[in-house]
């Protein structure tokens, strides 16, 4: 018997629902895990790490006091020192998709002798572009705890941030001064909208790629090439703002940066709900620098030389961003060390602070595109995918095998997350 077509609407509506719910759940899936081993998970601050700013450290004394911190010891019990972390303080400042934990270690004068990145959720790279940057990191050598505390502004302080990693070493900065003002009896966090000419950029992005989708008027899609050539150069080169896994999980282990980068957070979240409201995947199709760059490499070749993808080979590349997937929860919750941003070409445009497998990967997408077009997207890319999958289908919609990818991608976030506690923390 012929489904009626009043039945249809409803069951579009269900799997639309469904599909979001399911990245829904895993989100808060991973942002409770993570919730939970900062609370009963630790890294405690051990005496080997302050030893390397204070080379007669014996002991570490807590000290219950105000500062929260620890008082370094030398081998006859004198206080030589005092060691401080910023987590879990400073947990609410974020770089570009997660906050840091840093160690800041004083001499008997309360003078600053070193600082030290010991964990951080942020971008693997760019938080490694920050600890190699020695001029940044001596910055607060020969510092009084009392004028660190008092840093408001870290220009006139003369702490500027690192060249392509701007954000991340701006969150070390704020981590410390925020832990040394805490300790001194000054107010926490203020979450206070931050508009910049980033978010500006970022919105008017947004806003043509919108217009190239929906507005279908001749004279206007003529300039589009013009678009696509502004976001490989700006908002790929110049910027480096784009959607990756490493982000996405940054922001799910920690929290949505919204008063820091509005921008960026309207750009992610109309990244997924424009194509789940209206089915049309503007982000892909339209402002993905390296989805534009891929059609441009596909205009070197002539069309003869073009070769259709085997059915077999398209089984096997759309299982591809799956597993990518898979890896993903694997690192978020067994805290793998693990640069997520390895395995997608995106962080190949931030060209100064590039890893080479990230570089790999674009470089490899951007070649097989030259005789299979887009085929990084169609079978490669795993933030694609997500957004693929939330897409709304035109026409009649069913239960799908990418539905099914979606089901299981959730029980093995479920089974992660119910995994004993003493499990993750070896």
């Amino acid at each position: 018997m012929v489904e009626s077509r009043a039945t249809v609407p409803p069951i579009k509506v269900l799997l639309q629902i469904y599909r979001l719910s399911i990245l829904l759940a895993i989100a808060w899936l991973v942002r409770s895990h993570q919730d939970r081993l900062r609370v009963q998970g630790d890294w405690p601050v051990t005496v080997a790490e302050v030893k390397v700013f204070l080379k007669e450290a014996h002991r570490l004394r807590v000290d219950p006091g105000p500062r929260a911190g620890l008082e370094v010891l030398d081998v006859s019990g004198a206080r030589i020192g005092y060691a401080v972390r910023t987590m879990p303080e400073s947990r609410e400042i974020t770089g570009y998709s997660g906050p840091t934990d840093v160690l800041a270690v004083f001499n008997a004068a309360d003078e600053g002798v070193g600082i030290a990145i010991r964990h951080s959720y942020d971008t693997p790279s760019h938080v490694e572009d920050v600890r190699m940057d020695f001029l940044f990191m001596k910055k607060w050598n020969g510092r009084p705890w009392a004028e660190i505390a008092k840093i408001t502004d870290l220009g006139e302080a003369g702490i500027y941030g690192v060249s392509g990693a701007t954000r991340t070493s701006d969150a070390v900065a704020k981590s410390i001064t925020h832990r040394l003002a805490v300790a001194e009896g000054r107010a926490g966090v203020e979450r206070r909208l931050t508009l910049t000419w980033r978010d500006g950029v970022l919105a008017g992005f947004v806003a043509l790629g919108c217009l190239f989708a929906f507005w279908k008027a001749k004279a206007f899609q003529r300039w589009r090439w013009v678009y696509s050539v502004a976001t490989i150069a700006g908002l790929g080169l110049w910027m480096g703002d784009l959607i990756a896994q490493s982000l996405l999980v940054g922001w799910m282990e920690s929290r949505v940066p919204w008063e820091a980068t509005p921008g960026l957070v309207l750009f992610v979240v109309a990244a997924f709900l424009v194509p789940w409201f209206t089915g049309q995947p503007v982000y892909c199709q339209f402002i993905c620098p390296h989805g534009n760059l891929q059609r441009w490499t596909m205009k070197v070749l002539p069309a003869r030389w073009k070769r259709p993808l085997a059915e077999d080979g398209k089984w096997i590349g759309r299982t591809v961003p799956a597993m990518l997937l898979l890896l993903v929860l694997g690192v978020s919750f067994l805290q793998l060390d693990f640069d997520l941003a390895g395995i997608e070409p995106f962080d190949a445009y931030l060209l100064t602070g590039a890893g080479l497998a990230t570089i790999g990967v674009a470089l490899a997408g951007l070649a097989v595109s030259l005789w299979y077009p887009m085929a990084y997207c169609k079978y490669g890319c795993p933030t694609g995918w997500l957004l693929e999958f939330v897409r709304k289908r035109t026409g009649r919609d069913r239960f799908s095998d990418r539905d099914w990818i979606g089901l299981g991608l959730l029980g093995v976030a479920v089974a992660l997350y119910l995994l004993p506690l003493e499990w993750f923390l070896g």
